[in-house]
């Protein structure tokens, strides 16, 4: 409630961001953007998305919310999924994921136990992806880290940036096989690892430094290690 000098500018800053953190605030938009046009233009401009699953208790929605929205948000650069995957995903979701090829930054957080097959289907929906966030990662099935599920990877995306905070010490592992393996150190100029975890195998730390010395302009750790001569080596 402003003035009509105003309007405008506000109603444009209010829908850069999008916050969802229930499956009824999901219903609710998905309501309103059947019921008025005017809003459909508006989510058309939406920037950026965050979803955070609030309540663990209530029913889950980051299944459907690309199902949803997905049709209207056409130029969405951020998205970030806090706590919100709770299980093994369906092959639609993935599929439906690709509708946002414009998002350039991803934010991943999850304190549940994945799947990494799921983990890395969600990062190589995004073909223009160029950073990518993952704190609180967890795994579901740790027999899935062999090396030659890594390789060949579909749509692997040009990273420029990783941030890794506060991960296990089987999905640092694996993240790095991964990204070794399928040609996504070639194009990272800027690494910040910060797992938290009481042991760190520094030859994993050592193996991603190798492959992202050609490129890497920015490198910022907080590991917990005995000794930096490896990593300084590397």
């Amino acid at each position: 409630l402003v003035c009509a000098s105003w309007h405008s500018y506000l109603i444009d800053s209010l829908y850069e961001t999008i916050h969802l953190k229930s499956r009824s605030q999901l219903d609710r938009l998905a309501s309103a953007v059947r019921i008025y046009p005017a809003l459909r233009d508006r989510l058309a401009s939406v920037r950026s998305i965050m979803l955070l699953q609030h309540d663990w208790h209530a029913p889950e929605f980051v299944h459907v919310f690309p199902l949803v929205l997905g049709p209207h948000l056409h130029k969405v650069e951020r998205l970030s999924l806090g706590d919100c995957i709770l299980q093994s995903l369906d092959l639609s979701f993935f599929i439906m994921l690709r509708q946002f090829k414009d998002v350039k930054r991803l934010e991943l957080s999850m304190s549940s136990p994945v799947n990494f097959a799921d983990f890395r289907r969600i990062i190589c929906a995004f073909p223009q992806l160029e950073e990518l966030d993952i704190a609180h990662s967890l795994l579901k099935k740790p027999s899935e880290l062999a090396p030659p599920l890594f390789l060949n990877s579909p749509r692997v995306p040009k990273l420029t940036t990783v941030r890794i905070k506060e991960i296990s010490c089987a999905f640092f592992h694996g993240l790095v096989a991964w990204l070794s393996s399928s040609g996504v150190c070639s194009t990272i100029r800027r690494l910040d690892i910060s797992p938290h975890v009481h042991y760190l195998d520094v030859e994993t730390v050592e193996v991603l430094l190798v492959h992202t010395a050609s490129t890497l302009e920015h490198l910022r750790m907080l590991l917990p290690i005995q000794s930096t001569y490896p990593l300084l080596h590397a």
